[in-house]
């Protein structure tokens, strides 16, 4: 289920429910993205994390990152995009590095939905299943 992505400001912090929001949301994209173009993989992400998982490693936001990427190729071929690497040791993402993920998931969302809304439709069907056009 696609939950609405945070805004992010200086002062605001990461947690879990962000991290979980991100990684659905892109399991989301990737799955809304593939009933309107060819079937592309992204990466496991694994299970939602919980507090007893209070810690972000540099490889789980590369692999944000990457699904992020790899849902813009799959659905903009022609766009690349900004995309980050980051590094163990080094300062986690800041405010604009989440706006541009969340973001970026953000409008990729939208387009998608608006895509699909402007599908063409039947107005009604003969037999039992659904016409090549509405599938």
């Amino acid at each position: 289920m696609w939950i609405q992505p945070k805004i992010w400001k200086k002062e605001d912090h990461f947690n879990i429910e962000d991290y979980n929001r991100i990684k659905n949301n892109l399991q989301e994209l990737r799955a809304l993205a593939v009933t309107l173009y060819p079937d592309f993989a992204i990466k496991e992400m694994g299970p939602d994390k919980g507090y007893q998982d209070y810690s972000f490693y540099a490889d789980e936001i590369n692999l944000m990152e990457e699904n992020l990427g790899r849902i813009r190729d799959g659905i903009y071929p022609y766009w690349r995009g900004e995309t980050a690497i980051w590094y163990e040791n080094q300062p986690f993402p800041d405010y604009r590095a989440l706006n541009r993920i969340e973001g970026g998931c953000l409008k990729m969302y939208e387009n998608l939905m608006g895509q699909s809304k402007g599908r063409p439709r039947c107005t009604f069907h003969l037999g039992r299943g659904r016409c090549a056009v509405c599938r």
